[in-house]
């Protein structure tokens, strides 16, 4: 290998906000050194006819493996040179890789490029401090408590038989064998399937299973559905719902509670800490709208680029879980792009404006924070503090963790600073 402290003539230029032009040009000295490194090294392994391996002169070296040669030569000068122009240029904050352009290469005189570069914006310091805030109420209610105490008796309700003799009504669940046929096919034939009889659009937007009410067990009937099939039902037993009584024993069964009146207490810890959260969150979210429009910079193209693909292929796949078509999702596709650019544009905004702010502060994350957090991913995914440091390592995510720590800092003393009134 020839040596990587490559002698180099650089001129720097703004073509652009966030984006400048390094011109780069290496001596013909540089050229030959590298030259001849290269041939050293070729000479120990390449193979010219008529001579052992190792003791092929030079000119033969070039005819057989000129081009071979000037390849290698050209990638190490390019990676060598450029690695010394931006040693020259130590204030710039590169984002992301150079690319290179006009490439000019004479192996007996000179090489030249360009190398188009993408940095960080000088953000001027703007206001972040004394934002005006409404921080919303928070307040649980009787009727909150119901809800989720509804919910936990939905998860531990039993379908039982109806002991008395009547047809099936809406609410109820049929225990029923249901042969489907379509046409041109044998019958598809199912066995003690439950179907609950649930007619709401969301639940039977065609409407089928209107056809079932009334039916008693024993009994059998045909419903049409989609593209000529039918679907037959022979009903065996209508069930219905059994809600478990809300005592101290229903406390026990869904955790370690030995009250009913614990487990109340417990729910209503709990959402006064998801409303809590969701304070904080919409505390941030105002002083973000404030950071974006009082703040006035450019940013990197290439930043925004690539964060508005990810959000891209983010919605898509969201709407596709969705159940939206492929098709359709794809007619949207204009305007999610749009929509992706425009979110992009404020994330990519929003964390220079963090990044500024936390430099203004001198806030940054401990050792002692990091390894905090990692303790707490280990013992949430019941692994070692080295295994979750490697794989984060390895997915290169450790830095971001770190920033998230930096990130919540700065809203901390955003919100400190800021004047909040409570909403009423």
């Amino acid at each position: 290998m020839g040596t990587t402290q490559v002698a180099v003539t650089a001129r720097l230029k703004e073509i652009a906000p966030c984006q400048k032009e390094l011109h780069v040009e290496v001596p013909r000295e540089e050229i030959e050194a590298e030259f001849e490194a290269v041939y050293r090294e070729l000479k120990k392994n390449a193979f010219v006819p008529g001579f052992r391996v190792g003791f092929a002169p030079r000119d033969l070296l070039e005819r057989y493996h000129g081009e071979k040669a000037k390849e290698e030569v050209l990638n190490r000068l390019v990676a060598h040179s450029l690695e010394e122009a931006l040693k020259q240029q130590e204030s710039l904050d590169l984002v992301g890789r150079p690319s290179v352009t006009d490439l000019q290469f004479d192996p007996k005189t000179k090489l030249s490029y360009s190398a188009r570069l993408e940095v960080a914006p000088q953000v001027p310091l703007g206001r972040y401090k004394g934002l005006s805030l409404i921080r919303p109420k928070v307040k649980v209610t009787e009727e909150d408590l119901s809800r989720v105490l509804a919910r936990m008796q939905e998860s531990q309700a039993q379908l039982e038989p109806v002991l008395e003799s009547r047809p099936a009504a809406e609410g109820d669940f049929l225990l029923a064998n249901v042969t489907e046929q379509s046409p041109g096919k044998p019958p598809v034939k199912r066995r003690d399937l439950i179907i609950p009889l649930d007619l709401s659009k969301e639940k039977d937007p065609d409407g089928i299973l209107k056809g079932l009410l009334g039916l008693t067990p024993g009994e059998g009937r045909s419903l049409p559905v989609k593209e000529g099939r039918t679907l037959t039902v022979e009903l065996k037993t209508i069930k219905a719902k059994r809600l478990p009584a809300l005592d101290d024993a229903f406390a026990r069964s869904v955790g370690s509670f030995e009250t009913l009146a614990a487990l109340k207490q417990a729910i209503q810890e709990s959402l006064q800490k998801e409303g809590e959260a969701s304070q904080r969150q919409a505390l941030e979210s105002q002083a973000i709208h404030e950071l974006l429009e009082g703040w006035n910079f450019d940013v990197p193209p290439s930043l925004v680029g690539s964060q508005a693909q990810r959000l891209l292929k983010e919605r898509a796949l969201e709407l596709m879980n969705q159940g939206v078509p492929p098709s359709e999702v794809e007619e949207r596709a204009k305007l999610l792009a749009e929509q992706a650019k425009l979110d992009a544009l404020k994330q990519v905004k929003l964390f220079f404006i963090l990044r500024r702010i936390a430099a203004s502060e001198e806030i940054s994350a401990t050792a002692q924070e990091i390894e905090a957090r990692l303790k707490a991913l280990a013992d949430r995914l019941k692994v070692s503090v080295e295994e979750v440091r490697k794989d984060l390592e390895a997915r290169e995510l450790l830095e971001e963790l770190g920033w998230n720590i930096v990130r919540m800092k700065v809203f901390d003393l955003i919100i400190q600073e800021a004047t909040i009134n409570d909403r009423t």
